[in-house]
């Protein structure tokens, strides 16, 4: 079994947001919230309002990031993956995800090149999967291009928070 972290939510929220800027190469004053993937606490703050009305956080957890989909959002918190809608929410632990399957279209043996040629392209949405340690997979639909391939490459890391870090209450 590999040592625990001992982390707070706080400084969980930091690493996350340390992948974030790292990937973009960019400081967050550079993002305003307009993106696609971005920052939560950069979102206009009615959107953000209506976020957490329609989530549950559990005591201490922060939302960190916001994937903005065709008719959902995919927040990450310290804790979560949590996708909601205006009707509903599902959730999956950082300690129950084992790590991204990547577009669906992908696990085709041969994909047609305008198939690839579409994830690369800005404005498509495409299912993309979400494997569990139980090995499950689960499909979110997200953007293509740059903001799905940044939500990729990011969130890959917080199965590290799920296996490795044991949050602390300050």
């Amino acid at each position: 079994m590999e040592e625990r972290i001992f982390k707070t939510e706080e400084q969980i929220k930091k690493r996350i947001e340390f992948w974030f800027c790292k990937y973009y190469g960019k400081t967050k004053s550079q993002f305003n919230g307009s993106e696609l993937f971005t920052f939560f606490d950069l979102i206009e703050k009615p959107i953000q309002k209506s976020i957490l009305l329609l989530i549950k956080l559990n005591e201490n957890e922060i939302p960190v990031l916001v994937l903005k989909c065709t008719d959902s959002y995919i927040i990450n918190t310290t804790e979560r993956f949590i996708k909601t809608n205006q009707i509903e929410s599902e959730f999956i632990y950082y300690s129950h995800f084992k790590h991204h399957e990547g577009y669906k279209i992908l696990d085709q043996n041969k994909v047609p090149y305008s198939l690839v040629k579409s994830i690369k392209t800005e404005d498509y949405f495409e299912e993309f999967g979400i494997k569990i340690q139980d090995g499950t997979t689960v499909y979110w639909t997200i953007p293509t291009a740059e903001p799905g391939f940044a939500f990729w490459n990011i969130t890959k890391k917080c199965s590290l928070i799920g296996r490795k870090y044991t949050t602390v209450i300050q």
